[in-house]
């Protein structure tokens, strides 16, 4: 093998490294948004619950969630 295949090899080996790296890193990226929104939307409906049992507010809920009122209905209404 002459040395300018060998680096080349060298440079292709490299190349599918970092893009399974890439991959690794993306997915675990994904991963981590999805549980965050998943833990948001669940204690979203835990709170709606409330509201529809009449133990809570729309407003209350709202501000144990964190959000505002608006942005609790939107996402609660989904």
């Amino acid at each position: 093998m002459t040395f300018f295949m060998e680096l080349r090899r060298r440079e292709e080996k490299g190349r599918e490294e970092g893009r399974a790296e890439g991959r690794a890193e993306g997915r675990a990226e994904g991963l981590a948004e999805g549980e965050a929104k998943g833990t948001i939307k669940g204690k979203a409906e835990a709170l709606m619950g409330l509201v529809h049992d009449g133990l809570l507010t729309m407003k209350e809920a709202a501000k144990r969630a964190g959000m505002t009122e608006e942005a609790f209905r939107k996402l609660v209404t989904r």
